[in-house]
């Protein structure tokens, strides 16, 4: 099996990766600035190793030292980040995959197609829960129409699985901010504005009701060009607590406003206040996606929902890497950087869900909106 290492790997959901990679085989390089934690992660995992490795440090040379097959960035934050890791992955002659989600690092990760090429490694980015598993289930669920008409998408995770600075610093880094995002009229979209309660239902599973606000996502940019109707796109993301909801809907305004500049500065604080204040957090989280579109007959409306229980919601953005992790040594890419947007099916995920505590249903609807002549008789 590869040899892969794991940037942040014994962090929230690096340490999840690592384990998952474990799982399946793969000799595991652990790696982080902090080399104790490092250890501690290993010692109970016979093929992990502990590494000492810092992604905003010098990486070129120490990925050569290491001599690792594929490279997992783990650790972000990837909003306002470079792509320092991806190219000493590059030079290295490593394949590269991230967990990110910030629109413009994963968007725009073409940049680096042509000394991909020239290197003969895979390059992908966005392997998390957006883009990768958000256009599995958009596409599956588009299979068969002609049109999609809107895709509408709600996310909301345990505030245990959240509680991260590089989280944090990713919410706060659009927070007031415009959103650029594709809608047939209306007004424009805010970060962390428009506060909606969404509830989340599956049959013969306990509904989650939580606010979700609209959030920043590769996904407004990434889905017109893989299904047909250039829809309108909607991404709203949240907690379980709504205390931490409704302030941050408060603090959005300052900056939309101008009054507050820079808020990802504060994101070491709003940890510190999310984990004083975590009153009424469970173990629950949910993702539901929304897609209304025209078949050959008939306008069509299906809803796919997920629930994990027993804390089993951070599994969800590590499945994706490990599932292109095994891709990648079976060399089913070519060289080049790309999205992930497209690449995994919504089968490959629901096989990965089926060990964890997680249930997951899709609901259609139809209405006829074509009527044969035939069907008129003499009226």
């Amino acid at each position: 099996m590869s040899r892969v290492l794991v940037i942040g790997g014994y962090g929230g959901f690096g340490a999840r990766l690592s384990r998952r990679l474990l799982a399946a085989g793969h000799a595991v390089l652990v790696g982080g600035r902090s080399a104790d934690k490092a250890r501690q992660f290993c010692e109970g995992h016979p093929r992990a190793e502990s590494v000492v490795i810092d992604r905003c440090g010098e990486l070129a040379g120490r990925l050569r030292e290491l001599r690792p097959d594929i490279v997992i960035d783990a650790a972000g934050p990837f909003q306002n980040s470079s792509y320092a890791v991806a190219q000493a992955s590059i030079e290295a002659g490593a394949h590269y995959l991230d967990l990110a989600d910030a629109r413009g690092f994963v968007c725009g990760i073409g940049a680096l197609d042509e000394p991909a090429r020239a290197a003969g490694v895979a390059v992908i980015s966005g392997a998390s829960t957006v883009p990768a598993l958000s256009s599995a289930v958009v596409l599956h669920l588009a299979r068969g129409l002609s049109q999609v008409e809107k895709v509408e998408m709600a996310l909301s995770a345990a505030t245990h699985s959240t509680a991260s600075a590089s989280v944090a610093g990713a919410v706060l880094s659009y927070l007031g901010q415009e959103i650029p995002a594709p809608h047939r009229g209306g007004g424009p979209t805010f970060g962390w504005q428009s506060l909606r309660w969404c509830t989340y239902r599956i049959p013969g599973i306990r509904p989650l009701n939580r606010f979700t606000a609209m959030v920043d996502v590769p996904d407004y940019q990434l889905l017109p060009d893989l299904i047909p109707g250039k829809p309108d796109i909607e991404f709203r993301a949240g907690t379980d607590v709504s205390l931490h909801m409704i302030a941050l809907w408060l603090a959005s305004w300052p900056v939309r406003w101008g009054w507050l500049r820079t808020p990802e500065r504060f994101s070491d604080e709003l940890v510190k206040l999310q984990r004083r204040t975590a009153i009424g957090r469970g173990e629950r989280s949910a993702m539901s996606v929304r897609l209304t579109g025209l078949d050959a007959a008939s306008r069509v409306d299906l809803n796919w929902t997920i629930i994990a229980e027993d804390s089993d919601g951070p599994e969800i953005p590590t499945i994706a890497a490990a599932l292109l992790a095994d891709d990648l040594e079976a060399g089913r890419f070519e060289p080049g950087a790309r999205t992930a947007a497209g690449l995994l099916s919504l089968e490959r995920f629901e096989a990965a869900f089926a060990p964890l505590a997680m249930h997951h249903h899709t609901e259609a609807s139809y209405r006829t909106r074509i009527l044969e002549p035939a069907a008129l008789g003499a009226a």
